[in-house]
């Protein structure tokens, strides 16, 4: 979406002007046909499709401006290939050849495979002189472009600014005024103060717009949960599928492969006598552990003969000469587990949730035409519950709602299209279920009424005024600070730690405190003095040391690199595009409406 915004920025255009019925528009005297710009669109097309994961339809593709930036695309390769072709820029055949060998598509076994490239071509309607020529024009055009925005550079002064921001270091003490630190304890509220902060705190209180709304659904977790599994069925399905509730043995291991017999003979002699390792012989031949470790592994993942004397040894070991798909190997058995079986009884409410799943599914399927049925035929949700596996249920609606039948997109768009009164059609939800509702009625927002309520309010209220005096009291020690009093002998007297905290860098957090706590400190003076509100307690912290970026830090330095190299690219595209953008002013942009048009409905 991103890229479509950009795209869609405006360029003055004319109409006709010489253009001919292949033309879909012509920048000065470099012409754009109907060819390439559906080209142009297909292409973008599918590289959106392929990000969203399905296929993008052309009255989609024209509703988000595809069409608009394929366009603009090549308006501007037009512009900068007429200012090429004025100059007298180009490339020659060896930068194409070398650039036709990059691109992946094109590639065999043994590299660039001509049959491939052909053969692509043929695909997109296009033979080899024109792709060609059209990739001799892209590399003109990054020449071109890449020229006149090569001068951008970071200034290294704001380069500075940006790092001794980024790399300053402060260090703060802090402690934590509560309750306890208060002259006087804060009261419980009476009923006027009370209703007095219900009242001055309304829209916190406010319940939102409700929709009462009346559903049925077909759920097959619902109906799963009401269907009995007969026992022997259950046995049944057990006895059938064992294989599902057994695990084979399994064996970690390690394999050396070698090009001969003797090669591994010899390799596994070493080992026997002590004079070598396998990790040791495994180095020998280039294998980091990487390349050697097979993780765990079934028999039946193993050649017959492998198997068995992989799968043979009782106790984990070196074995081998074994054959093997990729030659005579040696294998390291790190560990053995052993086979594993789930009884029946572990297994009997899996099963038990699979079967009554699967029923419940079978008598949806069965009822879904009666269900539609009724539903065309105008029946209540009451009658439709009544006839058929569809349960009745009730919801009070709001936007903040988190029912996960509420959640469902389905859900949404079905309530989107109600009307209050009426059921809606049939929808399907996320997890298999069926459901129709109906709005009964539509309450507007409202302020729920403080006995509703008042356990809330009163705690509100206190911690309320708790913020409140203890605000108050870190204020009176900011000032006793601001007068020369430490923080330490606050702490002292106040039996509370004093906490030290940094060298921190802006972007730190502090465990267990507000996270504006930072950010605040950061604010502050030198000596300065902050207050942060958190629950029910408030941080006093005094700055204590500002230090500048360190200028061995590697972290920095590599931080000046990549500002430089993000300023320098941000300054080429911004070039680029004010430099492609004179061009296509001066050259005058003329478009062929009904040509783009039929073009497009090629694609319908």
């Amino acid at each position: 979406m991103v890229l479509l915004v950009v795209g869609l920025a405006g360029f003055g255009i004319g109409v006709g002007g010489g253009l001919t019925t292949q033309d879909v528009a012509r920048v000065g005297d470099q012409k754009i046909t109907a060819d390439q710009y559906g080209r142009a669109v297909d292409q973008q097309i599918r590289r959106i499709s392929a990000q969203i994961d399905r296929n993008l339809t052309m009255s989609e593709a024209r509703q988000y401006g595809i069409d608009r930036l394929a366009l603009i695309q090549l308006v501007n390769d037009a512009a900068l290939d007429g200012e090429a072709e004025r100059i007298g820029l180009s490339v020659g055949d060896d930068a194409v050849r070398d650039e036709l060998r990059q691109i992946p598509a094109f590639q065999g076994s043994d590299g660039f495979d001509r049959a491939a490239y052909l053969y692509s071509l043929e695909r997109i309607g296009m033979n080899a002189g024109e792709f060609e020529e059209d990739i001799r024009r892209e590399l003109a055009r990054g020449l071109l472009a890449t020229s006149a925005a090569s001068a951008a550079a970071m200034p290294a002064a704001a380069t500075d600014v940006i790092l001794e921001y980024v790399g300053e270091m402060r260090s703060f003490g802090w402690i934590t005024l509560d309750e306890s630190m208060l002259d006087t304890s804060i009261p419980e509220p009476d009923e006027a103060a009370l209703a007095a902060f219900h009242d001055a705190h309304a829209e916190t209180y406010t319940r939102p717009e409700t929709q009462k709304i009346t559903y049925a659904i077909a759920s097959p977790e619902r109906i799963a949960a009401n269907i009995e599994v007969p026992e022997d069925e259950l046995r049944a399905a057990y006895d059938s599928g064992k294989a599902r509730f057994t695990t084979p043995e399994r064996r970690l291991l390690d394999r050396i492969g070698f090009r001969t017999n003797a090669d591994a003979a010899e390799a596994k002699s070493r080992i026997d006598a002590g004079t070598a390792t396998f990790d040791e012989i495994a180095e020998e031949r280039g294998l980091s552990a990487a390349d050697t470790d097979q993780g765990l592994v079934e028999a039946s993942a193993l050649p017959a003969d492998a198997r068995e004397a992989v799968f043979g040894p009782a106790e984990p070991g070196i074995v081998g000469p074994v054959p093997s798909p990729l030659g005579p190997s040696l294998y390291r058995i790190n560990a053995i587990l052993a086979a594993q079986v789930t009884p029946f009884e572990d297994a009997r409410e899996t099963l038990r949730q699979e079967r009554a799943q699967a029923e419940a599914q079978r008598q949806i399927h069965d009822d879904l035409t009666h269900i539609e049925d009724l539903i065309a035929g105008g029946a209540t949700l009451e009658e439709i519950a009544d006839e058929t596996v569809m349960q009745l249920d009730k919801m009070d609606y709001t936007e903040i709602s988190t029912d996960p039948v509420a959640t469902d997109p389905a859900f949404g768009k079905a309530l989107q299209d109600a009307r209050e009164g009426e059921e809606t059609d049939l929808v399907e939800l996320a997890d298999g279920s069926y459901l129709s509702l109906r709005v009964d009625a539509v309450e507007p927002p409202a302020v729920i009424p403080l006995d509703e309520i008042r356990d809330q309010i009163a705690a509100d209220w206190r911690s309320a005024e708790l913020t409140a005096a203890l605000g108050q009291k870190a204020s009176a020690l900011q000032d006793e600070i601001a007068g020369g009093r430490s923080l330490s002998d606050i702490a002292t007297e106040l039996g509370t730690e004093l906490h030290d905290a940094g060298p921190m860098a802006r972007s730190d957090t502090l465990a267990e405190t507000p996270p504006r706590l930072v950010a605040d400190i950061f604010a502050a003076d030198a000596d300065g003095t902050v207050v942060v509100d958190d629950v029910n307690r408030v941080i006093l912290a005094q700055l204590t040391e500002i230090a500048p970026p360190d200028p061995t830090d590697e972290r920095l330095a590599n931080l000046r690199t990549s500002v430089s190299a993000q300023f320098a690219q941000q300054a080429h595209d911004d070039l680029r595009e004010l430099y492609t953008t004179a061009l296509r002013d001066e050259a005058g942009v003329r478009l062929n409406q009904s040509v783009i048009d039929s073009t497009l409905d090629r694609f319908q």
